[in-house]
This record gives structure tokens, C-alpha cells and sequence, in this order.
């Protein structure tokens, strides 16, 4: 497990890279306003790497409030190796951020990473087509600060990214690109409207819409850093009104990866 693996779960970006080279798929970013977030939920997972407990995580988005006289809400995730992945490697991953209810964009985000005793923090403020971000790790005398404008393309944190998945209201064969800025990188996703279909979960047998997506290595400027092989993972959504994430799956080297979801509440 890598520091950003809470980024590729709960937006289904990572995972480790497919064992084909397409190139990225022709789609464009679409500036939205979908929030697909709900105050007050709280949601819980298991993270299995071929089979065997790895990790836990929680997300809480909390009740509406103001920020700069913006309407915002915060939510908050955590996410750490469990079961045996524990004994071997400790990591722990902690996320806030403060969300523009209007837009559904981040105003600002605070990431705290442990890893086997070693520390990371990231902040970024967003504004407009800016974002500051600050990173510092163990060791580092001085965290170090990188200033970004992306133009006209809008760019997401993982739960600002997770929130317009839910919100995304598409027909099958559907494309859409999102940005997602984790840690110091960026990330282009493209993701797929599969479809309908069936499930099993915690919460029983549940309809849900199923999402195909790649993600990529981005520059500053938007395009593909590399020409290595886009990530692949799917994602399940509940097909419902409240479009709760039930199953997120990768294919990696390692194995499979297969988060699901074992509790939510509204």
C-alpha cells in the first residue's frame, strides 16, 4: 500500500497500471455543480488485496455551514492497513476538506499521511482556477510550496471528485473526464457509464450503476505525463437517490484489490 491509496480508493483513480498500453480515452472535462454528497451520512469499507483483509476506512461529511460567506460542508476520511497488512506495514491516511456547496468544488484540503513512523502533511487552497499546495515529509527543515493554474479546466480532491461521480446523472456509453489533485500529483480520469446491474453487498442485494474508469498521471498543464498504461478500476454505485458507493475494484500485480462497503448511515 502506497500513502495515496486512500485517493485511489475512494475515487477509484489508482490502483496498479493494467496490463494493456491504450492511450487515454477521448473525452473532455466538463465543468459541473453536482455536490453527490449528503449531510450528516457516514460511510465504512473493508479493502481486501487478493482476498485478505488490508485495510479499513471511514468517511463522515458533516452539516452545512459557512466559510467566508460561501455555503460549505466539511468531510472527513481515514483510512488504515488492517489485519495482517498491519502487522507488516502501518500506514494511516487522513483527509478534510472544506467543499463550496454551490459548485462542489474544493475551497481547501488538509492531508495527513503516517507511514511506518514517517510522517507527511499536504494543505492546498483552491481559488478559481488556482490551487496552493503546500507538502512537507519527515526530514524536510522546510515544507516546500507549489502554486498551479489550471485555465478553464476545474479541478477536484478526491471526495470533492467522489461527489460528482454521485452526482453524475449519465446515460450508458457516457464519458466524462475529472481532474483530481492527490498529494503532489494530478491525476486525469476518465470515466465510463457501464451500465446497470445487481450486486451482492453488506447492506444485501442491491441494483446498483456500475462505472468503468482509467486514471493517468497529469502535468500541470492537463496533459499525460507518461506513455506507461492507464490505471482501470470500477465502481458501484448504489441505483438509487442516495448513490451510495458499494464496491470499488483494481487489478494490480499484487492482486486484486476489492473495497466494499460494510456500513452507511444517513
Amino acid at each position: 500500500m502506497r500513502p495515496a491509496w486512500l485517493l485511489a480508493l475512494l475515487v477509484g483513480c489508482a490502483g496498479a497500471d493494467a496490463m494493456t498500453s491504450q492511450q487515454p480515452a477521448p473525452a473532455e472535462a466538463q465543468p459541473a455543480n453536482e455536490l453527490g454528497l449528503h449531510p450528516g451520512e457516514t460511510m465504512a469499507f473493508e479493502v481486501r488485496l487478493a482476498g485478505v483483509l488490508a485495510g479499513e476506512a471511514q468517511l463522515a461529511v458533516g452539516q452545512l455551514g459557512d466559510v467566508d460567506g460561501r455555503k460549505a460542508i466539511v468531510v472527513r476520511s481515514r483510512a488504515a492497513t488492517a489485519g495482517a497488512a498491519a502487522l507488516i506495514k502501518k500506514i494511516s491516511d487522513e483527509a478534510t476538506t472544506v467543499i463550496d456547496v454551490e459548485t462542489g468544488r474544493p475551497i481547501s484540503l488538509d492531508a495527513r499521511v503516517e507511514n511506518s513512523g514517517k510522517t507527511s502533511t499536504a494543505t492546498a487552497k483552491f481559488s478559481g482556477a488556482s490551487a496552493e499546495v503546500t507538502y512537507q515529509r519527515s526530514g524536510d527543515k522546510e515544507p516546500r510550496t507549489t502554486k498551479l493554474n489550471f485555465g478553464t479546466v476545474i479541478v477536484f480532491d478526491a471526495h470533492t471528485a467522489m461527489g460528482q461521480l454521485r452526482g453524475w446523472k449519465a446515460t450508458r456509453g457516457a464519458v466524462r473526464t475529472v481532474y483530481v489533485i492527490g498529494g503532489r500529483r494530478l491525476w486525469k480520469i476518465d470515466v465510463t457509464y457501464a451500465g446497470e446491474e445487481t450486486i451482492g453487498s453488506a447492506l444485501g442485494n442491491r441494483r446498483a450503476i456500475l462505472f468503468e474508469g482509467k486514471s493517468y498521471r497529469a502535468r500541470s498543464n492537463m496533459t499525460v505525463e507518461s506513455d506507461k498504461p492507464a490505471r482501470t478500476f470500477s465502481v458501484w454505485l448504489s441505483d438509487d437517490a442516495d448513490r451510495v458507493p458499494l464496491k470499488v475494484t483494481a487489478k494490480t500485480e499484487l492482486g486484486d484489490i476489492v473495497m466494499d462497503l460494510t456500513d452507511y448511515a444517513r
